[in-house]
C-alpha cells in the first residue's frame, strides 16, 4: 500500500500577484479545485466509485468523504484502488493499493493544471510501499511529507515555463506574455492576456458561486467584484474605505505533525491503529473546514446590509483555518474581532454537526485546551489602492498578531503555546511606504523606550485564560480588546447634543503631544485632567494619571519576541480606530431606548 500527497506551493504568490479581483478570485478557485474536484476526478478515473466526483457544495463533498460507498475504506484485502483522506483547497492525501495507480492519480491532476491552470505550482509524491496491519501510518504521514519538501525544492519555478521574447506582447494584468486578445472589457477596448490571467478569469465566476452558496439560506449576496463596493459607495457614501482581512489558525501545524501520538489519548473510532488515524485524520480536516466557515457566517452580522441586500464583502479564501476577505473598512475590526471570537467558539462545540467534537477532543490532547485559537490581520486601505500590496500588509500584521503564541505559554503543558486569538491592524493614509517594520519603528520615541501604541490586542477573554496555568497574562493585561474598545467608545461618545464629549481639539492636541515623548505628552494630559474627569477622561490612561504603562517583561524562560522594558499607549489605536470600530453613542443609545419603550 502507498500514501499520496497532491499539494500545491506558493499559493500566496499564485493567488495575489495581480491587483485585479477576479483574477484573485480566479486563482483561489483554482488552487481549490486542484486539492478537491480534480482529485475526486482522478480518483474516479483510476477506478473507484464514479459519483464520488460528483458534487455541488462544500456540504456535499465533506458528505461524500465520510461516505463508505461514496469513498470505499481501503484495506490490503479489498478490490478497492484508493481512498480519499483529505481533499482540501491545494491539499489532498490518499491511500492506493498500488504504485501505478498512485501515479496516475497524480498524472491526471498534474497534467490538469498545465492544461486548466498554468502558472499553478502542483506536486505529487508517494510514499514507499509499507505493510497496513505493521507499520504506521503516523510516521508514514511524516516522510511522505518530509519527501514532498525535498522534491518541491529541486523543481523549477513554474514562472520558467513563460520565458520570453522582448518583442513578445506583454499580459496587461500579470506582466506574462500575452496569448489572447480580450474584448469583452466594460469599455470594450481589446485588453491582451496571458494564459495564467486567462484561465483565471474564465473559473472566477465559479469562485463566487462557491462561497455564495454559503447564504443559500439567506436573504442576502455577497459583493463579487471591487467595483460593486465603490459603487455602492458612491451612492451610499459608506464605502470610503475598504479593508483586507486575512485570518489563520493557531497550531495547526503542530497539531498534523504529532497527530498520530494526540490520538493516543482518545477514544479509538476503529480498533485498527492505521484505520484509527485515518479516520481522526478525515474527521479533523473536514471539521475544521467547517468551523471555519461557520465563523465566517457568524462574524457577518458585523456588516450593515446595502439597500439591494448586498453584503459589502467580497471573500477571496474561505477554508481550512485560512480566511482572506476584501470588505467594509469601517466594519472590518468588528468582523474580525467576532470571527476569531466564534473559530474559538466553534472549534469548541461537540454536537453532530461538528462532527461530534473531533476539533475539541484533539486540541485538549494537543494543548490541555478544548478549542483553537487563530490570529488575524486588518489592512484598511481606499478603495483604489493596490490590492496585493495591502494583503501583503494584512499578512504581515497576522504575523504581528501571532507573537502571542511565543508569549502567551501553558505551564501544565510543557510550556507549549496556549490557545489565544489576538489581532493587529493599520489604516493607510500614506501609500509612500506600508513596509510594516518601518511603520512601527516610526511610532518609538525616547530613544526607542517609548512605543506610541498597543497593538497587537488579545481577543481571547479573561475567563478563558486560567491564572494558574497561562504564562505572562501581565502583558496580556496591558493588550486586552476590551481595553481598546473601550477608549474608542469613550472617543467616539457625545452628550444630548451629539457633541463629543472628550471635545476633538483635545484629542488632537494630546495625539500631537505622544510624538514629543512620554514626559511631555503626560503634561499635555495632566493639564486638562481635572476639566474633564467627569467626561471619563481616565478610560485613555495606560497607568494612574498617565497615558502610558510599563509593558510587564515576559516571564524568563517562556520565549517571546514582544516589546520588552517599553512604555507603550493605546490613545493612537484608539484615536486611529474611532471611524473604524462601530461603538454605541449616547444618540444611538437613546433611539434604541426610545425604540424599545415604544415596542413595549
Amino acid at each position: 500500500m502507498h500514501l499520496v500527497l497532491i499539494e500545491t506551493s506558493g499559493n500566496q504568490n499564485y493567488i495575489f500577484t495581480t491587483n485585479k479581483l477576479k483574477e484573485n478570485v480566479g486563482a483561489s478557485e483554482l488552487t481549490y479545485q486542484a486539492g478537491t474536484a480534480w482529485i475526486l476526478d482522478a480518483v474516479h478515473q483510476a477506478g473507484s466509485s464514479p459519483l464520488i466526483s460528483l458534487w455541488r457544495n462544500n456540504d456535499q463533498l465533506r458528505e461524500k468523504l465520510l461516505d463508505q460507498n461514496l469513498n470505499p475504506r481501503i484495506h490490503p484485502d479489498s478490490s478497492i484502488t484508493a481512498e480519499v483522506i483529505v481533499a482540501a483547497s491545494g491539499k489532498a492525501l490518499l491511500l492506493t493499493q498500488n504504485w501505478d495507480t498512485a501515479k496516475q492519480i497524480i498524472q491526471a491532476v498534474s497534467l490538469r493544471a498545465l492544461h486548466e491552470a498554468p502558472g499553478l505550482d502542483i506536486c505529487g509524491v508517494i510514499s514507499e510501499p509499507f505493510d497496513w496491519n505493521a507499520d504506521g501510518l503516523g510516521e508514514i504521514n511524516r516522510q511522505v511529507h518530509q519527501k514532498f519538501e525535498r522534491v518541491r525544492s529541486h523543481r523549477p519555478s513554474p514562472n520558467l515555463r513563460f520565458l520570453r521574447l522582448p518583442v513578445v506582447a506583454e499580459c496587461a494584468t500579470s506582466g506574462l506574455p500575452a496569448t489572447s486578445v480580450d474584448s469583452r472589457t466594460p469599455d470594450g477596448k481589446p485588453v491582451l492576456r496571458s494564459a495564467v490571467s486567462r484561465y483565471k478569469r474564465s473559473v472566477s465566476a465559479e469562485g463566487f458561486d462557491r462561497i455564495q452558496n454559503l447564504l443559500r439560506n439567506e436573504d442576502y449576496d455577497f459583493a463579487k467584484s471591487i467595483q460593486v463596493l465603490d459603487t455602492e459607495g458612491e451612492q451610499s457614501q459608506s464605502l470610503e474605505w475598504l479593508a483586507v482581512v486575512h485570518a489563520d489558525g493557531n497550531g495547526l501545524g503542530e497539531i498534523f505533525l504529532d497527530f498520530h501520538t494526540h490520538l493516543q489519548q482518545l477514544e479509538p473510532l476503529d480498533t485498527h491503529p492505521n484505520r484509527n488515524y485515518v479516520e481522526y485524520l478525515r474527521r479533523f480536516s473536514l471539521a475544521l473546514d467547517f468551523c471555519t466557515e461557520q465563523a465566517f457566517l457568524s462574524a457577518l452580522n458585523a456588516f450593515k446590509r446595502q439597500d439591494n441586500n448586498l453584503l459589502p464583502v467580497v471573500p477571496l479564501i474561505l477554508g481550512g483555518d485560512d480566511l482572506t476577505i476584501v470588505c467594509d473598512g469601517k466594519s472590518a475590526l468588528r468582523f474580525t474581532q467576532m470571527f476569531l471570537t466564534a473559530f474559538e467558539a466553534e472549534t469548541s462545540c461537540t454536537d453532530t454537526a461538528h462532527y461530534n467534537g473531533v476539533i475539541p477532543a484533539i486540541a485538549q490532547a494537543a494543548f490541555k485546551v478544548d478549542r483553537l485559537s487563530a490570529c488575524a490581520g486588518v489592512a484598511i486601505i481606499k478603495p483604489h489602492f493596490p490590492f496585493s500590496i495591502a494583503y501583503e500588509l494584512a499578512e504581515k500584521l497576522t504575523k504581528s498578531a501571532k507573537q502571542v503564541k511565543e508569549i502567551v505559554k501553558n505551564t501544565a503543558n510543557g510550556n507549549k503555546s496556549y490557545p489565544c486569538s489576538a489581532l493587529d491592524f493599520h489604516m493607510v493614509y500614506d501609500a509612500s511606504g506600508v513596509d510594516l517594520s518601518h511603520i512601527r519603528k516610526k511610532l518609538l520615541v525616547d530613544n526607542g523606550q517609548t512605543q506610541l501604541h498597543s497593538r497587537p490586542y488579545v481577543v481571547t477573554p479573561d475567563v478563558k485564560l486560567p491564572q494558574d496555568s497561562v504564562t505572562n497574562l501581565n502583558w496580556v493585561s496591558v493588550h486586552r480588546w476590551e481595553t481598546f474598545e473601550q477608549r474608542v467608545k469613550k472617543l467616539a461618545e457625545t452628550d444630548e447634543e451629539g457633541r463629543r464629549k472628550l471635545p476633538n481639539s483635545q484629542i488632537h492636541d494630546l495625539r500631537a503631544g505622544l510624538t514629543l515623548g512620554q514626559a511631555l505628552a503626560d503634561a499635555r494630559y495632566q493639564l486638562i485632567y481635572k476639566r474633564y474627569a467627569k467626561q471619563g477622561i481616565s478610560t485613555l490612561e495606560g497607568s494612574e494619571k498617565s497615558l502610558f504603562v510599563q509593558e510587564p517583561d515576559i516571564e524568563e524562560g517562556t520565549g517571546g519576541k514582544g516589546a520588552r522594558g517599553k512604555r507603550i499607549t493605546g490613545l493612537l489605536d484608539a484615536i486611529d480606530a474611532i471611524d473604524f470600530l462601530a461603538v454605541e453613542t449616547h444618540e444611538e443609545s437613546q433611539i434604541e431606548e426610545s425604540e424599545t419603550s415604544h415596542a413595549e
